[in-house]
């Protein structure tokens, strides 16, 4: 448990120590595809840590629907800013691959050392960074301009996050997301998006299943996001995505 904690970046120059003792407090939670960490309006208990598989957080959307935050694999911190505020979480926190595995520290352990060692509180505040990332990749997707940009903006930045290269020139990105939630990602409708999704599995661009997306042509993906945003940059905005 220890060294997995010292792997993270909260952990980073922190004193063995007190490393040590929170590993003795620590727990390792087990989940499956689908179930909740978390939801809504419930109090944090313990920081918690991706040990392995994928969590997306999600909220509640306008007319019933779901809006995905972000996705966050092995080593990632989760819900660290609510944990030390006290208030209840804004999102929820759901298993995104067949199986989850987290590391929880009780609240009161973490906030006893965060008090005690300063370098531990700065690791801490320094770690929002990747949330912001995540944040301002949000926004690069949303502003590509049309649908097909939008989507393919999102598979590269999907890719950039946890996609790995074959030797036969393909690319995978292990993420198992639905095409609704990708619709949502980028702010069109399901069947916009389906549209664009189907035509580029008939041109062999992305191939989708149950577990991921298989692209077979990073440099077209980036091709029609970057295409969109030189045009975007040459014209006046005409308003919200559609």
């Amino acid at each position: 448990m220890a060294e997995f904690l010292r792997r993270g970046a909260l952990f980073t120059g922190i004193d063995a120590a007190l490393v040590e003792r929170l590993a003795q407090v620590a727990v390792t939670r087990h989940y499956v595809r689908s179930d909740r960490l978390w939801r809504v309006g419930e109090a944090p208990q313990s920081l918690l840590f991706v040990k392995s598989g994928m969590v997306k957080l999600t909220r509640p959307a306008a007319r019933g629907r779901t809006a995905l935050c972000g996705l966050f694999g092995p080593p990632s911190c989760l819900g660290e800013l609510v944990l030390v505020k006290g208030v209840p979480y804004q999102n929820a926190a759901l298993a995104a691959t067949a199986s989850v595995t987290i590391v929880a520290i009780p609240r009161a352990d973490a906030l006893e050392a965060l008090r005690h060692d300063a370098r531990l509180a700065l690791n801490l505040f320094c770690g929002f960074e990747e949330k912001l990332t995540a944040l301002h990749d949000k926004i690069d997707v949303l502003s590509a301009g049309s649908v097909e940009a939008r989507l393919a903006t999102l598979l590269i930045k999907l890719y950039e996050q946890f996609g790995d290269d074959f030797d036969d020139g393909t690319s995978r990105i292990g993420v198992p997301l639905s095409r609704q939630e990708l619709a949502d990602m980028v702010s069109t409708s399901f069947e916009t998006g389906i549209r664009v999704l189907s035509r580029w599995e008939r041109e062999g661009l992305v191939r989708t299943d149950a577990d991921g997306f298989t692209l077979s042509n990073l440099a077209r993906l980036a091709e029609l996001s970057d295409s969109a945003r030189q045009l975007d940059a040459t014209s006046a905005p005409l308003g919200p995505p559609s």
